[in-house]
């Protein structure tokens, strides 16, 4: 199957090609040319993707713009939250540094972190290969910032609060006539760049799949966490900074997608499964259209490990704002 794309000249080519241009440049569209790209054809997918066409559409078009070397693709949601309130800003970590530190009581020990700040992630990915470890199977690196920002907090020059990095390879296959649409398995790692008593990393190995049920999307994440010593001493940076993480994140996550016409319900559940001390999160998020490119979405969380530094703080957060790209 093939399909149809208009790509735009280049400013250069179109410059040399127009005489005049600078005299006219107000008066003329910009000159564009039609493209013919091949596509995974709808009968590659089986009857449980074919009835979303969104999500045929996204996979034929990442797959076609993966040829172009100047695209990076969305891989996780990409979006902007300008105003978020949060309800326990945490500055227990920060605070044990500056304690440790000396040098009396610091502008931030003072005045403190705001509940209200902004909240954005960046999530882009690459494919490498495709076809290579099968048919229809892809090996792609992403690359997902999450960053949590003070911007409204001018007595401690607006700091950003904290920023998670998360780099991954991913190996992903397509299935067809089995009740999973969708497996994968990815080398993880993510950390919150920081240093000393502040630095929070861990590694996985993240065994991942997707299932299609009518309309709804379910898609799960169970991880293997690569072990780490433990000196006790947190302020040495060789040590394991968060020995504990799994008591809090548990082992995996489940994602319910259901789209709604132009509008996508989203929910994220995990927990550790230990009744005795039972720590989990879940967060919910509703999507609508502003234009032909744009989504406003509203998000609420609830529970644990929302960011790094916040792994084994209770914290729940609304917030809204604008979705550059989706699940789907």
């Amino acid at each position: 199957m093939k399909l149809l794309f208009t790509s735009v000249l280049c400013l250069w080519s179109t410059l040399a090609m127009s005489e005049g241009s600078a005299a006219n440049s107000g008066d003329e569209p910009v000159k564009t040319r039609a493209e013919v790209v091949e596509v995974i054809d709808e009968e590659e997918f089986p009857d449980t993707v074919r009835q979303l066409p969104k999500l045929v559409e996204k996979i034929q078009v990442e797959r076609a713009a993966a040829d172009n070397p100047y695209l990076l693709l969305p891989h996780r949601p990409n979006y902007v939250m300008p105003f978020t309130y949060q309800t326990r800003p945490n500055e227990r970590e920060v605070e044990r540094l500056l304690n440790r530190a000396g040098g009396g009581e610091s502008t931030l020990q003072q005045e403190g972190y705001d509940h209200v700040e902004a909240v954005f992630q960046l999530s882009i990915k690459y494919l490498l290969a495709e076809n290579l470890l099968g048919r229809l199977s892809t090996i792609e690196v992403g690359y997902t910032n999450r960053s949590f920002w003070q911007a409204y907090n001018s007595d401690i020059s607006k700091p950003f609060r904290e920023t998670n990095h998360e780099p991954e390879l991913m190996f992903s296959w397509q299935l067809q006539d089995h009740w999973l649409e969708h497996v994968g398995i990815s080398l993880n790692h993510q950390s919150n760049g920081q240093t000393s008593s502040l630095s929070r990393s861990w590694n996985r190995v993240i065994f991942e799949a997707a299932s299609i049920a009518g309309k709804n999307i379910w898609y799960g994440r169970a991880w293997w966490r690569v072990p780490e010593e433990r000196d006790g001493e947190p302020f040495d940076p060789s040590d394991n900074d968060n020995p504990d993480i799994d008591d809090y994140l548990g082992h995996g996550e489940l994602y319910l997608l259901h789209p709604l016409k132009d509008h996508t319900f989203t929910m994220m559940v995990r927990n550790n499964f230990n009744w005795s001390e039972n720590r989990g999160a879940v967060e919910i998020n509703y999507s609508f259209p502003l234009t032909n490119r744009l989504k406003g979405f509203v998000q609420y969380f609830n529970g644990y490990g929302e960011s790094l530094i916040d792994y084994n703080v209770y914290q729940e957060r609304i917030g809204f704002g604008i979705k550059l790209s989706d699940w789907i």
